[in-house]
């Protein structure tokens, strides 16, 4: 029951993944830049952090951050850049090429770090079926693409 709800929860994130990416995409357009659009984004997100954090109560681990080794703050300039590239991308590409060519990228990565149980992913190693499904998919997306 508990992987179900898992499941749909993450289905609901990819249906919310394809409707703010290209919204940031549309404050680039109105603002003349992907840059700046990325502004609001993450000050607007940073907000909304601070308020789950304090509705959860969890504050005590605010005190952990300084505990971190600097390479785990990569996830934000990453997030920075993925934000900028999907703001400066949608617009040129469109958002059903991006997003089919995105999680062809995905798949492949997951398939990757799953593979060698890598950044703490639970390890599932690639068999043949799921490498033909990843080669199936990667297909698809080029012929979907064209």
């Amino acid at each position: 029951m508990q992987t179900t709800l898992f499941y749909i929860l993450t289905l609901v994130m990819g249906v919310i993944l394809s409707i703010y990416l290209p919204m940031n995409s549309a404050v680039a357009r109105h603002l003349g830049s992907p840059i700046t659009a990325s502004m609001p984004f993450f000050f607007v997100a940073f907000l909304t952090t601070i308020g789950i954090l304090l509705i959860s109560g969890d504050t005590r681990t605010l005190m952990k951050l300084k505990q971190l080794p600097p390479y785990m703050f990569l996830p934000g300039f990453i997030a920075a850049f993925m934000v900028l590239g999907t703001t400066f991308l949608i617009p040129k590409i469109g958002a059903r090429r991006f997003f089919i060519l995105a999680i062809a990228g995905q798949v492949l990565m997951a398939m990757i770090l799953s593979h060698f149980g890598a950044l703490e992913s639970p390890k599932d190693p690639v068999t043949l079926k799921k490498l033909a499904g990843a080669i199936l998919m990667v297909i698809g997306a080029a012929i979907s693409t064209l």
